[in-house]
């Protein structure tokens, strides 16, 4: 039984790994985004 949850828990654990950077990823190209954008403002006076 415990071989089965170790199994359940590593294949859960990967897909929450991928999601986890998956969101990083987002969450970098948004501020990137914003800060272009902030510095385009900036700049354009």
């Amino acid at each position: 039984m415990k071989d089965c949850c170790k199994d359940g828990c590593q294949n859960k654990a990967e897909k929450s790994v991928i999601k986890k950077w998956f969101n990083y990823i987002v969450y970098i190209i948004i501020a990137i985004i914003v800060i272009s954008a902030l510095m385009i403002q900036l700049t354009s006076k």
